[in-house]
């Protein structure tokens, strides 16, 4: 096989594994996120009265095991407005939103 096929195999192949990374930090992000709605959900943290603080808001520096992907989710949440932050750091549900984004999902 001649060197500039091989090449261009292994490039193609290392395109395949960045998209295939990317796809999977993107669906376990997903999923991170569903269970933080769920835990907000089960403790009653539907408004700014019965806001919660959650241990993983911020991200620690030095992190020893596996990544802890749910800093960023709870960011991305709060960003698209389905999580609402309190001045005093808590967070609680925007259900407008929850059910906003529920309807797009099913169209």
């Amino acid at each position: 096989m001649p060197e500039s096929v091989q090449i261009i195999i292994s490039v193609i192949i290392v395109v395949l594994v960045y998209i295939l990374t990317l796809m999977a930090t993107g669906w376990w992000t997903k999923r991170v996120s569903l269970r933080i709605i769920k835990e907000l959900e089960s403790k009653g943290a539907v408004n700014a009265s019965t806001a919660i603080s959650l241990p993983y808001a911020k991200s620690k520096l030095f992190n020893l095991g596996y990544r802890d992907y749910r800093p960023k989710a709870l960011e991305a949440l709060v960003m698209h407005g389905v999580v609402c932050k309190t001045f005093n750091d808590q967070y609680y549900l925007d259900k407008e939103k929850i059910s906003e984004h529920q309807k797009m999902a099913v169209k």
